[in-house]
């Protein structure tokens, strides 16, 4: 889901690079090592091969080419555990890549659509009959 800034205070860019800088640049779900701002693929490859030599076979076999391929997959986010954004204290906040944060939100999303799509059904005319055949 696209992010809503009007949500977010001020800082946010602030506290989500600190967030990230604590991870050290890592997912902390998958511990994949994701793309720092403004870093090219080439120096993020280069970056995964110096940290471990047990990445080494994992970025010749598999993340060179998502890396290429899919280079979103190593952006690091941050996620809101209880989902709310104006919570931004430290205990509420953890550094996922997109795909760990889209698989931690996805129950959050299945909710929400079902929400709006009841509210556009009412909007529409649509009486909901919860608690009607109870």
């Amino acid at each position: 889901m696209p992010m809503k800034r009007e949500l977010y205070p001020e800082n946010w860019e602030q506290i989500a690079a600190g967030v990230k800088d604590k991870a050290n640049w890592t997912c902390e779900e998958c511990d994949r090592i994701c793309r720092k701002k403004g870093e090219s693929v080439l120096d993020l490859a280069q970056r995964i091969e110096g940290k471990n030599n047990q990445f080494l076979d994992w970025v010749n076999q598999t993340a060179l080419a998502d890396l290429f391929d899919k280079p979103q997959r190593f952006t690091l986010t941050v996620a809101h555990l209880d989902h709310n954004p104006a919570n931004c204290e430290l205990s509420n906040l953890k550094a996922l890549c997109s795909v760990c944060h889209l698989r931690y939100d996805q129950e959050h999303h299945r909710k929400s659509r079902a929400r709006n799509a009841r509210l556009r059904q009412e909007k529409d005319g649509q009486i909901p009959l919860t608690g009607v055949l109870d």
